[in-house]
């Protein structure tokens, strides 16, 4: 369980002592199985949020807590166990086999050494299984399609066994197919690991169409606004945009 408690979303300039509220939002929660979209305009504060949820940032106001665990409080180890991030950009692990991009997700369980448990190479084999990258397992990542390279992507998350997964725009760099595909994916995911998955996308219709959750930045109001499947489009269109 994810709460928001009072957030204030924004960023902070340490030499003029002046800080810019992005968005605010009162009270939230989010529950394992809900797959949700965060969107808003280009420069409305979507990555801003993520990094504020990753612990990269902290917020202006407010608090967020896992678990009823305030968020601040864990160490990286004990963040790297309840929440995973997938980047928009795939970069610095071209050059390793499938099979070792997702063991990186056991990273947070393994010794000094990063040395794998015979559970660690279960649970990345099941990983492996899951996503049917079985045929890729020893391909190197760079000679992958884009799609495919998502996938193991989301492999390396899954395997981090963390009850939050954040992935920010996963569809940006794909085509139409392999965008339904990802996304169908990241839905049957949320919903048999009993997972919370967050994505930024500004493909609207595909979130309306798939994610059971939205919460959109408006930026007139400065606030988080938040709705449920089934989604009046057009409401939250004109409301949003």
């Amino acid at each position: 369980m994810l709460k928001f408690q009072d957030l204030h979303i924004g960023f902070s300039k340490a030499k003029r002592k002046e800080e810019r509220i992005l968005f605010t939002c009162e009270n939230l929660t989010f529950n394992p199985g809900e797959f949700v979209a965060v969107i808003g305009p280009n420069g409305s504060g979507k990555t801003t949020l993520f990094n504020t949820i990753l612990g990269e940032q902290n917020p202006l106001a407010g608090e967020i807590s896992i678990e009823d665990k305030n968020w601040k409080n864990l160490t990286r180890t004990e963040k790297a166990k309840h929440l995973s991030f997938v980047p928009s950009k795939f970069s610095g692990v071209d050059h390793l086999s499938v099979y070792d991009l997702v063991s990186m997700g056991r990273a947070p369980y393994t010794n000094m050494l990063n040395k794998l448990t015979e559970e660690d190479e279960s649970i990345v084999q099941k990983v492996i299984n899951q996503l049917g990258l079985s045929d890729f397992i020893n391909e190197n990542t760079i000679s992958l399609s884009d799609g495919e390279r998502q996938i193991a992507m989301i492999g390396k998350a899954l395997a981090q066994e963390a009850g939050i997964m954040i992935l920010d725009e996963p569809t940006a760099f794909l085509d139409y197919n392999n965008r339904r595909k990802v996304l169908q994916l990241l839905k049957e995911i949320a919903e048999k690991n009993n997972q919370i998955i967050f994505i930024s996308s500004h493909d609207l219709d595909l979130c309306f169409e798939y994610c059971s959750r939205v919460v959109a930045i408006d930026t007139s109001s400065n606030q988080l606004l938040n709705f449920y499947s089934p989604f009046k489009k057009e409401e939250i269109i004109n409301k949003v945009f």
